[in-house]
């Protein structure tokens, strides 16, 4: 019997089976923001035969053996394996692909007019607001979550979780449009004829940030979030 459904949202499908994450990258089916769609319908969206879909989900799956479904962990854990995971990942590389692109810009921003300085305008945009997202996460709604978990939220907070959630799902949406913008103008992250080593690494980097944000967002949108609204609707007895 297969694992999968055209029914199934594909935010559910990777969260049961992280591997399958790799099939949607390379068909570009967003599973992150747009996750909480149908297999058929983000298929459809694409102009992709859902059965080819399923039959490529299903080897993934079937490749990589038994995968840890993170929907079994408890919410801590998942606070855990986000801050030691995405949250360092982004705190390590911001930096480093902000140098990058300022030499980059510096170097050749006049012959790529069209295209470095409204690169680098989109990542001043985003990059202060990703460091804010994640100051707001460790410092307010992840501690209330871990408190969740541990039976020590009160009430009144847990009740009200679902507005910072929002917020912080809302703010996911934002950083995606504006990774989106950021790969169409830099022809998905090809290196031009002229670009020089620091270049070829700068679009490397952000070719590989903008992959582990779409797991991060992920792992926040179909995976965590769902459980602690789940939670606060029926409490553990």
């Amino acid at each position: 019997m297969s694992r999968f459904q055209a029914s199934d949202t594909v935010g559910r499908i990777v969260a049961s089976s992280p591997p399958t994450s790799r099939v949607f990258e390379a068909h570009a089916i967003d599973y992150c923001c747009g996750g909480g769609v149908a297999l058929a319908q983000a298929c459809a969206k694409r102009g992709l035969a859902v059965t080819g879909i399923l039959e490529e989900l299903e080897r993934a799956g079937a490749a990589s053996g038994p995968a840890e479904d993170l929907t079994r962990l408890g919410l801590r854990d998942l606070v855990d394996r986000i801050l030691s995971v995405h949250h360092a990942f982004v705190k390590r590389e911001l930096p480093r692909l902000s140098g990058l692109l300022e030499k980059v810009v510096g170097v050749h921003g006049a012959r790529h007019a069209a295209l470095l300085p409204p690169f680098a305008r989109l990542w001043g945009d985003v990059a202060p607001a990703l460091l804010q997202h994640l100051e707001k996460e460790e410092e307010m709604l992840f501690p209330w979550i871990v408190a969740l978990d541990e039976r020590r939220l009160p009430a009144e907070i847990a009740r009200s979780l679902d507005a910072p959630i929002a917020m912080m799902e809302a703010e996911h949406d934002e950083a995606g449009a504006i990774f989106e913008r950021m790969r169409a103008l830099a022809n998905g992250y090809l290196a031009p004829a002229d670009a020089c080593g620091s270049w070829r690494a700068l679009w490397s980097g952000l070719d590989e940030f903008e992959l582990d944000l779409h797991r991060h967002v992920h792992l926040e949108n179909h995976v965590l979030f769902p459980l602690v609204r789940a939670r606060v609707e029926r409490p553990p007895v």
